[in-house]
């Protein structure tokens, strides 16, 4: 799965668990009605210095070989919840993320490493106070992005005597 895949299957998770509408950030359209959730993707970050294995694979007709590094990642986002009593929105989160069952649709290429607290974020916005919280979730799995690597098709040499 590629990071635009995993935001969408994050989004998708937190629709079916909290029954309200959960959007993705920074998408083109009207803001839905309230209330509603938003998850934005903030970056990944790599779990070890180094990839404890590599997978190789060759084409059809053995010409070339893609090398493909397992690469344990966690997947950063940020959930923001709109309406009112926006941190209620969030809390079912928490929950969940505590529970195998609940996470099996994450399954079984991620799950979830880390939920931070829910932080009350109330904004004012024309002349109003908007009722907002946000909380970070950490999502983790392994990479597997193929890179085309030179390989050594033949290797000879002649062993002699120096006189």
């Amino acid at each position: 799965m590629n990071n635009s895949e995993i935001h969408g299957k994050l989004v998708e998770w937190l629709g079916a668990l909290s029954g309200q509408t959960v959007i993705q950030a920074d998408q083109s359209g009207k803001r839905p009605a309230l209330p509603y959730v938003m998850v934005r993707f903030t970056g990944t970050a790599d779990l070890r210095d180094h990839p404890h294995d590599v997978l190789y694979a060759e084409d059809a007709a053995f010409e070339r070989i893609m090398a493909a590094p397992l690469i344990e990642t966690e997947w950063r986002f940020s959930i923001h919840a709109f309406g009112d009593a926006p941190t209620d929105l969030l809390r079912p989160i928490r929950s969940a993320a505590s529970l195998s069952q609940a996470n099996e649709p994450l399954a079984p290429g991620l799950l979830i490493a880390e939920v931070s607290q829910i932080r009350n974020l109330p904004e004012h916005i024309n002349n109003a106070w908007e009722q907002r919280a946000q909380m970070d979730l950490f999502l983790r799995g392994v990479t597997r992005d193929g890179v085309l690597i030179d390989t050594i098709e033949q290797y000879g040499f002649d062993i002699g005597r120096m006189a």
